[in-house]
């Protein structure tokens, strides 16, 4: 699909050409010290939700039925999956696709953005044994022990 892009004023200006040029394609009107705005048809929307819906639901009984193929798609997408250790590996695809469903099913995608970010991270400490030699050392502070990320951890119930 065809993105249009404008300044905005040219939306205040000529306010029936710039949406007009809404049937052609998405139309980004980018702004000054602002995030960007996106116009589309409604119609469009919500075919791009349905769309991305399907996907999740797809990726997700991949993940439950085919765990391995998921993996190797996962790894082809994301280069960088080749520096988690092998158990990270397979935790990543499980919450991509957890996390994936979630989104969609919500209609936000910054928890899957997060997750990337975080997974991408990951990946970054172990490629580089020596960052990850610093960040396994003890820290001198107060207060008590922190799990591990990724562990669930109960409270006690008195």
């Amino acid at each position: 699909m065809r993105v249009i892009e404008h300044p905005f004023s040219d939306l205040l200006r000529s306010p029936k050409q710039v949406t007009g040029e809404v049937e052609k394609g998405d139309v980004v009107l980018r702004r000054r010290d602002e995030a960007d705005l996106r116009l589309t048809l409604a119609e469009r929307d919500k075919e791009r939700s349905a769309a991305l819906a399907a996907l999740g639901r797809t990726l997700r009984n991949l993940a439950v039925h085919e765990p391995e193929s998921m993996r190797e798609a996962l790894a082809d997408a994301f280069p960088w999956m080749e520096f988690l250790p092998k158990k990270d590996r397979a935790l990543f695809a499980a919450e991509f696709a957890d996390v994936l469903a979630g989104a969609v099913e919500l209609d936000t995608y910054a928890p899957l953005s997060q997750l990337l970010r975080e997974w991408r991270d990951t990946a970054e400490v172990h490629a580089d044994p020596k960052l990850a030699t610093r960040l396994r050392r003890p820290l001198k502070a107060a207060g008590g022990s922190v799990s591990r990320p990724g562990r669930r951890v109960r409270a006690k119930t008195a």
